[in-house]
């Protein structure tokens, strides 16, 4: 009896010991302080080689004081930075590069948030190729931006998009991307409210001075350029949308979407890229890699502007409208010869 007595005041023991132990160390995780607050900061998804760029933590509500931010940013102009708000410089390369957050005080836990960004350098090959620069070159004079132009029979085109930033929006607001598709513009914006006609006789607009929008007589002629014969504008131009789409790609990755009906083959230098759509106000963003509209200094009617587009699942280069002031576009930029 008295063996059995000692066994069970041992096990109590050890079960007593084993309880504090749980209990102790239950108290020390309630003792753990954490921040309050959700940690947040703004990267933009896209960024040009060497641009500098603005980060701002915000979020945490406590501690209100003694946090330390410190940013990990390798491949940056700095490896890592200390400060709740700082500058960094774009890496001069190209390719996908982490940002991490670190928040740590003495009292709490810390907390981390890390974010990607895409940088892109389009003056070089292996980040942004298969365009073909037209043999002319513009200065935009109001911005310093560069355009090169080809000659399409009676007009001169930009090869490009223009990307003129006093007005319209880049493409999720992503400027970064701007000198790749272009800016997206309301008809409104891209006309300055004017619909007119006639051979190199579109509204200036937005373009530069001594260029304009092109006129539904001037995309007449650039299809009647591509398809060596004449064309209605208000029709699908069957074909044209695959000999005026390059095939072009950014970092390494297909600009369009594949499509075998659509090959992109670019044979006449126009670089057709999908720049996608804007509505409501730029309040939303569609399409790109899919999609590429280009506007008409043409109208439908007074609620509605012409454009034509480019799908990346079809070889045609249709015709179509839009509300002047909710659907945003490209611009195209013409000139007689």
């Amino acid at each position: 009896m008295r063996k059995y007595s000692i066994f069970f005041l041992s096990l109590l023991f050890l079960t007593s010991l084993s309880f504090t132990s749980c209990k102790k160390d239950d108290t020390e995780e309630d003792d753990t302080l954490y921040m309050e607050g959700t940690l947040a900061y703004t990267l933009p998804g896209y960024l040009t080689a060497l641009q500098e760029v603005e980060l701002n933590a915000t979020g945490i509500t406590t501690p209100t004081s003694g946090a330390t931010y410190k940013w990990h940013t390798t491949g940056f102009g700095v490896d890592s930075i200390v400060g709740e708000s700082v500058k960094i410089i774009a890496p001069g390369g190209y390719g996908d590069y982490t940002v991490i957050l670190t928040v740590s005080h003495p009292d709490y836990a810390s907390k981390t948030l890390s974010k990607t960004t895409v940088v892109i350098n389009p003056s070089v090959e292996g980040s942004y190729s298969g365009t073909i620069k037209g043999p002319g070159t513009l200065i935009d004079t109001r911005d310093g931006k560069i355009y090169n132009y080809k000659q399409f029979d009676k007009l001169y085109w930009f090869t490009s998009n223009l990307q003129w930033e006093g007005a319209g929006k880049a493409y999720n607001n992503e400027k970064a991307l701007s000198p790749i598709y272009g800016v997206l513009y309301t008809w409104n914006e891209a006309t300055g409210g004017q619909s007119k006609s006639g051979l190199g006789n579109g509204p200036t607009g937005v373009c530069p001075q001594g260029w304009s929008i092109p006129t539904k007589e001037d995309w007449e002629n650039l299809g009647g350029a591509l398809k060596g014969s004449p064309v209605i504008f208000d029709s699908n131009w069957a074909g044209l949308g695959e000999i005026a789409s390059a095939n072009a790609k950014l970092n390494g990755t297909s600009i369009w979407k594949y499509s075998p009906n659509n090959l992109k083959n670019n044979t006449i230098g126009w670089n057709a890229l999908p720049g996608g759509s804007s509505s409501n106000n730029f309040k939303s963003f569609a399409n790109i890699s899919q999609f590429g509209f280009w506007w008409s200094s043409s109208q439908k009617d007074s609620n509605n502007g012409e454009y034509r587009f480019i799908h990346f699942d079809s070889p045609d280069f249709p015709y179509n409208f839009g509300d002047k002031g909710y659907l945003g576009a490209n611009v195209r930029c013409v000139k007689l010869y």
